[in-house]
């Protein structure tokens, strides 16, 4: 049980750290291809593990939903940078 803790806890602060990356890459300025590496490479990710482990039909649809709605998050974590960094160059 605390493995599943571990493991869970190792994946959020995983996932926190990647949108937070993104967000300051959109907030630098960074350009739509850097902005699509970390979304587009988690999703691969872990779709890869949800492949592997080969559960069922059910949780494979479960799992490819909720990678794309944090790929999604991920992508407007990146324009939500960008807009910021916008934002600030219009008012120097």
């Amino acid at each position: 049980m605390l493995v599943f803790i571990l493991i869970g806890l190792i994946t959020a602060v995983i996932t926190i750290g990647l949108g937070y990356w993104s967000y300051i890459l959109g907030k630098r300025n960074k350009s739509n291809i850097v902005g699509s590496v970390i979304p587009v490479g988690y999703f691969i990710v872990r779709l890869v593990f949800v492949l592997v482990l080969g559960e069922g039909v059910r949780e494979l649809i479960t799992s490819l939903v909720g990678n794309l709605v944090i790929t999604v998050i991920y992508v407007l974590l990146f324009v939500w940078g960008r807009q910021r960094f916008n934002k600030q160059k219009k008012t120097k």
